[in-house]
Formats: structure tokens, C-alpha cells, sequence
């Protein structure tokens, strides 16, 4: 634990330093340690898709989403700053985060790779709240169109907020990802009600 902990001085709101420390955490992990550590929340899989100046379409396999707000409708999503995709979403400002359903695990590992044309073979249509961001709508259990609203920079990702102005539930067993395998939803058991 010594290792990760750093003591500062603090300059209190007068400006005069004080004795009293203040605990700064630092994370001395490695790439490969990091990995295993992030690898051991399990996730739901997602495939983000937009288009390029061209219109053509662009997408890649991500477990980086979040349901950000209710009021407004927002969604965050981040982006490995080598991927290919990357340009193509700054530039358009609207993606589709698609919701892979089970049996998709064929179609992450192919968005997840650095193939030229990972759309070959796979069934999509044009998002219209999404500027025409390909919806995966055979190999999702849901998706949102979204406009982004906000974007950040971030260690080695760049960080997406997207309005939702779209989106449909179309059903089925999600596809989970967990140290570094894909498995089907186990079983569904209500959670228990707030107390």
C-alpha cells in the first residue's frame, strides 16, 4: 500500500502551506495488469457505427458505454484514439451504439479487428436520427441514435456524450463479455426493490 500512496503539503485557501497531508492514489499498473483488472467487470457488448465523409460506414466493438443521464436522454461512450473509427465520428458528430445480442460474438470480433471492410456480410440499415449511422438491427437486442454533444480527451481514448434522439428495444438475450470470452446472459432474476 506504501507504494501507492503519495503525502502532499496543501496550500489551505489563504495560500499558506499547512502540515496537514492530503492523499493522493496513484496506480503504478501496467498495460497488461490494467487490462485484467478492467477485464474483470463483466460487460454487455456494443458496436458503435457511424459514417465517414464518403458515407461509408464505420464501426467497432467497444464495452465503454454508459447510460449517462435520464433528463436529458445521454449516453457516454469512448474511443481508442488508433482506432480507425475514430475520424469518422468526430467528423459526423452522430453514431448508433448497437446492443449485440447473443450468437454476436462472431460480428464483435470482426468490428473489433482492424479488417478494411468490417460491414461485408453483415445486415444494416440507415440511422434517420443518426445522420445514417448503420443500425445492426439483426444483431442487436436494442439500439440508441444518437447526436454527439460533447466530447474529451482522455489518457489514450477520446471520451463521446451523445444525445439520444433515437432508438428501439427489439428483444432477445444480451451477449456479455468477461475476461476476455463472450457468454450469453445466464439466467434473468428480478433485482430485489429499492429500499
Amino acid at each position: 500500500m506504501r507504494d501507492t500512496v503519495r503525502w502532499y503539503e496543501r496550500a489551505p485557501c489563504g495560500g499558506e502551506r499547512s502540515n496537514v497531508p492530503t492523499l493522493s492514489l496513484l496506480m503504478p499498473v501496467d498495460r497488461d495488469r490494467y487490462r485484467r483488472l478492467a477485464g474483470s467487470f463483466p460487460t454487455g457488448v456494443t458496436i458503435v457505427t457511424t459514417k465517414d465523409e464518403h458515407g461509408r460506414p464505420r464501426g467497432l466493438t467497444t464495452q465503454s458505454f454508459v447510460g449517462l443521464s435520464l433528463e436529458p436522454a445521454l449516453v457516454l461512450v469512448a474511443i481508442d484514439k488508433s482506432s480507425r473509427t475514430l475520424v469518422a465520428l468526430r467528423r459526423s458528430n452522430a453514431f448508433v451504439v448497437n446492443f449485440l445480442k447473443a450468437g454476436a460474438d462472431e460480428v464483435a470480433t470482426k468490428f473489433a479487428s482492424k479488417a478494411d471492410d468490417k460491414f461485408a456480410g453483415v445486415a444494416w440499415r440507415s440511422s434517420r436520427a443518426a445522420d445514417g449511422a448503420p443500425i445492426l438491427h439483426e444483431q442487436s437486442l436494442a439500439y440508441a441514435e444518437c447526436q454527439v454533444v460533447q466530447e474529451q480527451e482522455a489518457g489514450d481514448h477520446w471520451i463521446f456524450i451523445g444525445r439520444v434522439d433515437g432508438g428501439e428495444f427489439i428483444g432477445g438475450v444480451p451477449l456479455m463479455y468477461y475476461q476476455r470470452t463472450y457468454a450469453a446472459w445466464p439466467e434473468e432474476k428480478p433485482a430485489p426493490p429499492a429500499i
